[in-house]
C-alpha cells in the first residue's frame, strides 16, 4: 500500500512538472510587439518587433530583417534631424500569421527626405522557423507564369477603375515590394508609380483565388502554412468559420467592423468617392488595397456622419474562406452552407435601389448579423453583404 501511494506521489509530482514545463512554453511562445519612439505629438516612429524565440540570434537576426525592410534606421535617424521642427511618423499593421510565418506593413508619412511631405509603404514576409525573408518565387510553381498573371489582372481589371484624377496610376511593372495574407497578394507600390487621391502611396491586393492556377499549395509550402488554400476553398469546415468571422461582424480581410464609427474610417483610410445612396442608407468607399470594390454601409440621415456607424459590409471583390466573388455558384454555397434561413428575388427595380444587379439573394443568420449572398440570373455570386 505504501508503494502504492508513493508511486502515486510521483505520478502526481510528474503531472505538475509537466504543467509547469507547459506554462514556461507558452510563456516563451513566439509573439508580435509594438515598439518605436515617441519624440513629440508631430515625430512617432512605431514598428514591430518579434519576441519570446527560443534562439535569441534568430530573433535578433530576425528584428534586423524588419528594421531594413521598413527602413526603421532611416527613418529613426531622420526623426532625430526634425526634433527642431517637423513631422514624421510610422505605424504598423500585421502580425504573426498561419503557421510561424510573420508578415507587416509600415506605413511612413512626413518629412521622410526633405521638407516636402511624403509617403512610403514598405513591408516584410519572414519565415520564422529559420529567419530567412519570402520571396516571390515561394509562392507560385511558375514564377513567370505567376507574374503574367498578375500583370495582366492588374492591367486589365485594376487599372480601368482608378481615377483619372489620380497624379501617378502605373500598376505595371509590379513593385518589388509585397506583403502576404490569408485572404491574396498585398503589391505596395512607390508613390511615384502608384498613389491615391491624398497623395499617399498606393497598394493593391489580388486574391489567392485569381492566382490558383499557379500557386504552390504542396504540403509544407508558404501558402499551405498561411492559410490559403483554405481561404479559396468552400466546404463544410471553411463555412463554419466563414459564419464564426460573420458573427463578429466582420468579413475576412476587411478591416472594418459592424458598429465601428464611420468618422475614424473616414479619417483613416480616407474617402475614394463622394458616398453614394442606395435603398435606405449610404455607400462609403473608402481608399486602400482592403477596400477595393467594398463598400461600407450607413444611414442617411444627415450630409455628415460624425455620429454615424457601420451598418453593414458589402463586397464586391473578393473570395471569403471558398465564396469567391464572379466565381461560386449558388449551388455550391448551398451544398457547403446548407438551406437559407430565407430568400428573395431581386427584381430590376429593386436591383437598382440597390446599386446592384438582378438575381436572387440568400439570407443566412449568423449570431447578431444577417450573412447575404447575392447571386446573379446565371446563379454566380456577385457580392457578399453582413448587416446587422
Amino acid at each position: 500500500m505504501k508503494i502504492f501511494c508513493r508511486i502515486r506521489k510521483l505520478y502526481c509530482l510528474a503531472v505538475v512538472l509537466i504543467m509547469a514545463a507547459g506554462c514556461c512554453l507558452a510563456e516563451t511562445d513566439v509573439r508580435v510587439e509594438d515598439r518605436g519612439l515617441d519624440l513629440s505629438e508631430e515625430i512617432s516612429i512605431h514598428y514591430p518587433a518579434i519576441t519570446g524565440t527560443e534562439d535569441a540570434a534568430l530573433g535578433e537576426q530576425i528584428n534586423d530583417q524588419i528594421q531594413q525592410d521598413n527602413r526603421i534606421p532611416e527613418y529613426l535617424a531622420r526623426a532625430a534631424q526634425l526634433i527642431s521642427g517637423g513631422s514624421l511618423r510610422t505605424e504598423w499593421t500585421g502580425g504573426i500569421t498561419g503557421e510561424e510565418l510573420f508578415s507587416c506593413t509600415v506605413s511612413a508619412a512626413g518629412a521622410l527626405e526633405t521638407t516636402r511631405t511624403a509617403h512610403a509603404l514598405t513591408g516584410s514576409n519572414i519565415d520564422l522557423r529559420d529567419g530567412h525573408e519570402i520571396g516571390l518565387q515561394e509562392l507560385f510553381t511558375d514564377e513567370a507564369a505567376a507574374r503574367e498573371m498578375i500583370e495582366s489582372y492588374l492591367e486589365d481589371e485594376v487599372a480601368p477603375d482608378l481615377s483619372a484624377h489620380l497624379q501617378n496610376s502605373e500598376v505595371t511593372p509590379i513593385p518589388e515590394t509585397f506583403v502576404m495574407e490569408p485572404v491574396g497578394l498585398r503589391l505596395l507600390y512607390p508613390a511615384d508609380h502608384l498613389s491615391t487621391l491624398n497623395d499617399r502611396a498606393g497598394e493593391i491586393r489580388i486574391g489567392w483565388y485569381r492566382l490558383r492556377e499557379v500557386l504552390n499549395l504542396s504540403d509544407g509550402s508558404i501558402l499551405s502554412r498561411l492559410g490559403a488554400e483554405e481561404m479559396i476553398t468552400l466546404s463544410p469546415e471553411s463555412a463554419k468559420k466563414l459564419k464564426s468571422t460573420a458573427s463578429e461582424g466582420r468579413l475576412p480581410g476587411i478591416p472594418a467592423a459592424i458598429g465601428e464609427k464611420m468618422q475614424e474610417l473616414t479619417d483613416r483610410y480616407h474617402l475614394l468617392t463622394d458616398p453614394d445612396g442606395y435603398e435606405g442608407g449610404r455607400m462609403f468607399s473608402l481608399e486602400g488595397g482592403d477596400f477595393r470594390k467594398v463598400y461600407l454601409l450607413t444611414d442617411d440621415l444627415s450630409r455628415d456622419w460624425e455620429h454615424s456607424v457601420v451598418q453593414g459590409i458589402r463586397a464586391d471583390e473578393g473570395c471569403a474562406y471558398g465564396l469567391c466573388i464572379g466565381e461560386t455558384k449558388r449551388d455550391e454555397w448551398l451544398d457547403a452552407l446548407g438551406e437559407p434561413d430565407s430568400e428573395a428575388e431581386i427584381s430590376d427595380e429593386k436591383a437598382e435601389a440597390n446599386r446592384i444587379v438582378p438575381g436572387k439573394c440568400d439570407y443566412y443568420s449568423c449570431g447578431n448579423y444577417r450573412l447575404q449572398l447575392y447571386s446573379d440570373e446565371d446563379g454566380t455570386l456577385v457580392s457578399v453583404v453582413l448587416t446587422e
